[in-house]
């Protein structure tokens, strides 16, 4: 079967603005920020889409990774030294660039679409496709395999092997 991209069409709903300006040093998973203050902006045509994000205690950011290098199939992930299946890491270079972070709800604020986070590990300025609500009883499965990442890894921030400028 063919495929093709005909008929797919993203636009972003808003941005991150976060302290890391960046790719070297900035955390590779949201759990690891410990810097803090960074928020979503939602822009204003999709403001009313945030009312009862108040009652959530975390959310899935879908983010389009805008400036990372452009993908390869094999990869080094962050946290090894051994080249790897790009589909089985999570790697920012990517056929389509697509970052997914489950972020900390501070504080919604619908009126200037500001939703202040806890654990950022996006750049400042990346666009935001999507955020859909965290579920605990549906999104997480603690008891599931993880393959090579199980093995202890120290590395915890971006070291810049993802960082070049995005060919596409």
């Amino acid at each position: 079967m063919a495929s093709s991209n005909q008929g797919i069409s993203l636009r972003p709903i808003g941005r991150a603005e976060t302290p890391y300006k960046v790719q070297p040093g900035t955390p590779i998973q949201p759990g690891l920020d410990r810097i803090g203050g960074s928020r979503i902006v939602v822009f204003e045509e999709f403001r009313e889409g945030l009312d009862d994000l108040e009652g959530f205690d975390r959310i899935w950011v879908v983010a389009w990774m805008d400036k990372a290098a452009a993908f390869r199939l094999k990869v080094v992930p962050y946290r090894d030294n051994v080249l790897r299946g790009l589909f089985a890491t999570r790697a920012p270079s990517r056929p389509n660039p697509i970052g997914l972070s489950c972020l900390e709800i501070e504080s919604v604020d619908r009126e200037s679409g500001v939703i202040k986070v806890k654990g950022a590990d996006l750049l400042d300025g990346t666009p935001i496709l999507d955020l859909k609500p965290y579920i605990p009883q549906v999104d997480a499965f603690p008891e599931s395999r993880s393959g090579w990442f199980s093995a202890d890894h120290p590395v915890i921030f971006a070291d810049g092997r993802f960082a070049e400028e995005r060919r596409d």
